[in-house]
This record gives C-alpha cells, sequence and structure tokens, in this order.
C-alpha cells in the first residue's frame, strides 16, 4: 500500500508561520527544506484535491506511491485537517520555525491522532528544527 507524508511548517506555538516570515523562503526553496521532500514523493497533493478519490488511490497503489503533501498556509491546514480526519498521513516531516506567531491559525490542532515515532531530527545553522515521524502500528 501507498503513503502518504505530510511535510508541515509551523511555529514553536503550533501556528502557521506568516507570510512575511524570512524563514519560510528557506523552508520552501532551500535543498534540506520542502524541496527535499517533494523529489521523495511520486504524487504531489494540493488543497482540495478529492479525499474520496484520495483513499481508493492510496488503497489500490502499489508501496512505493509516495503521496506528498505540503502544509504552510490557511488552505493546506484545512486539507491537513481533512487528512487526519481520515486516518490518510503515515509520515510526518515537522519543520518547526523559531519564532511565535501572531497568526491565530493552529497547525497543531490538526496534526492527526496516533502513536508517532521519531525516526530522524536535525538543528540547522538558522534554528529551523525538522524532525520526521512515522506513524507505529498498534
Amino acid at each position: 500500500m501507498a503513503k502518504l507524508q505530510a511535510v508541515i511548517a509551523m511555529t514553536l506555538d503550533g501556528s502557521i508561520p506568516t507570510k512575511s516570515e524570512p524563514l519560510m523562503e528557506w523552508i520552501q526553496s532551500d535543498r534540506d527544506g520542502f524541496p527535499y521532500w517533494r523529489k521523495r514523493g511520486t504524487r504531489l497533493l494540493f488543497p482540495g484535491y478529492p479525499l474520496v478519490s484520495l483513499i481508493c488511490e492510496k488503497d489500490t497503489a502499489g508501496p512505493s506511491t509516495v503521496f506528498h503533501a505540503e502544509i504552510y498556509d490557511e488552505k493546506s491546514v484545512e486539507f491537513l485537517r481533512g487528512l487526519s480526519l481520515y486516518s490518510l498521513v503515515d509520515e510526518l516531516v515537522i519543520f518547526l520555525i523559531p519564532s511565535v506567531s501572531t497568526f491565530p491559525l493552529s497547525v497543531s490542532a490538526h496534526l492527526p491522532s496516533g502513536n508517532w515515532r521519531l525516526v530522524r531530527s536535525k538543528t540547522f545553522r538558522n534554528g529551523v528544527c525538522r524532525l520526521h515521524y512515522c506513524r507505529t502500528l498498534q
């Protein structure tokens, strides 16, 4: 069965970063940021992607298929809520930005429930911390 990875940018308080956050440009363009994970995905997902279709596609796709979703703004947080509601996320990559946002929209409130195992973590020179989690079987 295919897996779905959600790559998330959020601040220390669990919110989405503001559009003016300078570290968001780094996350979206640096080879260690979103582009690295985008290359590992075989199917790019976007906000508004029909979840019923995704459920069917995920069940029928081969194990080498990796669905990739990037979460960093209002629309993508709503998409994450849907993915979490249907327990579709198998892998979380969280880019933790070392700031507290004034933006009221919480990403952490929509993270998928369940048991997660930290696979890797890395702190970059600019203070961003990348946390890579995989869902554990119960």
